[in-house]
């Protein structure tokens, strides 16, 4: 896998908005947080654009994105939030300048699409907070060990005060992570941007999703063969969950499936729509310990900077 260079004090961040709409108060606080984080935002042209649920139409959502992939004065690119529309820009994009030219691209939710997209070309990526959402001492402590130092990450770091980690299937996995948003690795099935799992550690999260739509997108990915070859299972959390009268429990789900791949597992790491969100480095190798409800990064996760 191909490492970008890592974030540095006064590294050009540019904010792009390749999903749903921003308001203003959002981009203020994203700029005071890359400022606050010793980096230089660089806003891009259609980031306050509307187009109902889309920032702006397609076009001008993929120049702005395209713009900062080829700007060699660019360091890195931040999501400003998800939503919905990143998958509408690949046909858009060219993604190979990242291959010559490496940098970090920064989100989660929605941009799983390009996550998936950039692990396919071999260029590692970082799901993880958007600007406004790195608010907790995890969050913050995550993403600096994560991008900005070069030496392993190590055990990513479990909050005080969050909710137990729950071992499923307990045993000790070893290899690159791969993963995203669930409805978003179903979404790009059969796609060039397809997540393949062979001799990876699975991580997925999501909000909002019953439990039978959860069991639908699984079944998606397995029968597609997204998951085939998987050796372990670092589920996040899946956050805002309705219960259905006729629902099964949700960790019953996860659990079905961490047996049927026979791989260990765990349910309820910080990674998605939950205030402790990590920043969790796609196609960098990483150790789980399904027993002790750990997550390592054992690899650098970035580069030197260039």
């Amino acid at each position: 896998m191909i490492l970008p260079p890592h974030l540095f004090p006064g590294a050009r961040i540019a904010l792009v908005a390749p999903a749903g709409p921003v308001d203003a108060g959002r981009v203020d606080g994203a700029v005071a947080r890359c400022r606050a984080l010793g980096l230089e935002p660089v806003l891009g042209s259609a980031a306050l654009e509307r187009n109902g649920y889309l920032a702006g139409d397609d076009a001008r959502r993929a120049a702005d994105l395209q713009r900062a992939i080829d700007d060699p004065d660019i360091d890195g690119i931040w999501a400003l939030r998800g939503g919905y529309g990143t998958m509408r820009l690949l046909p858009l994009l060219d993604l190979t300048p990242l291959v010559e030219r490496p940098k970090p691209f920064i989100g989660f939710s929605d941009n799983t699409a390009l996550h998936l997209a950039l692990a396919r070309l071999g260029v590692v990526s970082y799901h993880g907070p958007h600007p406004m959402e790195l608010v907790t001492p995890t969050t913050d402590a995550c993403f600096r060990r994560v991008l900005f130092e070069p030496a392993p990450p190590g055990p990513l770091p479990l909050p005080e005060d969050g909710p137990p980690v729950r071992t499923l299937v307990a045993g000790v996995a070893e290899g690159p992570l791969v993963g995203g948003n669930l409805a978003l690795a179903a979404a790009v099935c059969g796609t060039p941007a397809a997540m393949t799992s062979e001799g990876k550690i699975v991580f997925l999260e999501d909000v909002g999703e019953p439990v039978y739509r959860l069991d639908r997108m699984l079944m998606q990915l397995r029968l597609a063969g997204a998951l085939d070859g998987a050796v372990g299972l670092a589920l996040g959390r899946f956050t805002e969950v309705e219960p259905q009268r006729s629902d099964r429990p949700m960790e019953a789900l996860f659990l079905e499936l961490a047996e049927s791949l026979g791989v260990p597992a765990v349910l309820g790491l910080p990674i998605g729509h939950a205030p402790d969100n990590w920043t969790v480095p796609l196609g960098v190798r990483a150790r789980l310990d399904a027993g002790a409800g750990t997550l390592s990064v054992v690899e650098p996760a970035v580069g030197a900077s260039t």
